[in-house]
């Protein structure tokens, strides 16, 4: 295999440029071919980095020169493309969702343990230092059990999004379907929070309730929407997001955990309070977490990097399709339980 991790990618819109900028700046990988059913977006993105573009995916899984595939294209194509892609023999790394249903997550999972290759998923928190470190805060007990955790995430997307995303990039009506998309504001934002809780805090949700609706916009998916969950450890959890939140939020929204000893806020500054003094904290009151300066880097690039070293050493990629599958798991659960206005209890990912 090259030095670096040569990776072919399959989509080139909305979330694609931020993902192809951090293949660009990522230390063991680089682009070596771009492909989407847009000829205009493929060429411009192939253009861009250099490559060659094309508008088969089967050119691009027949290049030599393609060691991996990352994907990013509708939800509702996640599957068949993922396991298309594993069959011809490349690693992959798919956008979130992993899925829209849990048999399409199960069947990604089951294709890549049986041909033996890497599949991942392209979260953050697990290849991020920052989060990282704060799962160690957690782990050592400074702030003690948690008892729960908080989500808030209030956009207003324009019209436009709906059609185009946030860059125009590709016209389709994708994401106003619940079939195709898979659901709203929950699946297509908050699941990346879903993903980093879970990670933090090595907690498994075991119950959910919800309340959802679209209330403002012209879509079949939810623009806001409410979610409870018991934890296995016994902590309870919480979700509020809006896509359709007029202002957004003046005050920056966080997440939290919270914890017998005190609490951390999660966000650009991320702090601590805790009642017990340790080495590095002040008992009673609140201070930054500080953070090595080489945690500062580009998202997407440790995405990538993360999965690009999984490949080149015969690991587990640090983001596993199990962990994909996990936040899935609470948001389908999240809509059943407001489809059916009941709890929806919870099993765990699929055993090896």
């Amino acid at each position: 295999m090259a030095e670096k991790l040569r990776i072919g990618m399959i989509g080139c819109g909305e979330i694609a440029v931020q993902t192809a900028k951090g293949i660009a700046l990522a230390e063991h990988a680089e682009h070596v071919m771009v492909m989407d059913v847009s000829e205009q977006v493929a060429k411009d993105l192939g253009d861009t980095y250099g490559v060659p573009h094309t508008t088969r995916v089967d050119e691009l899984l027949a290049n030599p020169r393609v060691d991996a595939v990352y994907i990013a294209i509708p939800h509702y194509l996640h599957a068949p493309l993922t396991i298309q892609v594993l069959k011809a023999g490349k690693p992959v790394l798919v956008e979130k969702p992993i899925a829209t249903t849990l048999a399409d997550a199960d069947a990604m999972i089951a294709t890549a343990r049986e041909v033996g290759l890497p599949f991942s998923v392209a979260y953050q928190a697990q290849v991020d230092p920052q989060s990282q470190t704060i799962r160690g805060i957690v782990a050592d007990g400074v702030i003690g059990k948690v008892l729960g955790t908080r989500i808030v995430y209030r956009g207003d997307k324009p019209g436009s999004y709906w059609h185009g995303g946030y860059s125009g990039r590709i016209q389709t009506d994708w994401r106003v379907s619940k079939t195709k998309a898979g659901g709203g504001v929950l699946i297509m934002n908050t699941i990346h929070d879903l993903n980093t809780i879970r990670y933090i805090t090595g907690l498994e949700a075991t119950r959910v309730y919800a309340e959802y609706d679209t209330f403002l916009t012209p879509v079949e998916v939810e623009d806001y929407i409410t979610v409870t969950y018991r934890y296995d450890n016994g902590a309870i959890g919480t979700l509020e997001a809006g896509s359709a939140i007029r202002g957004r939020d003046p005050l920056g929204a966080v997440n939290r955990i919270y914890g017998e000893k005190g609490q951390i806020i999660l966000g650009r500054t991320p702090r601590i309070f805790t009642t017990e003094a340790t080495a590095d904290l002040k008992a009673g009151e609140w201070q930054d977490i500080i953070f090595p300066v080489e945690s500062q880097t580009n998202g997407r690039a440790q995405i990538v990097d993360g999965f690009a070293r999984a490949v080149q050493t015969g690991q587990t990629p640090p983001v596993s399709g199990e962990d994909g599958r996990a936040a899935l798991e609470i948001a389908l659960a999240a809509y059943q339980s407001g489809q059916e206005q009941r709890p929806i209890i919870l099993g765990f990912p699929s055993p090896p």
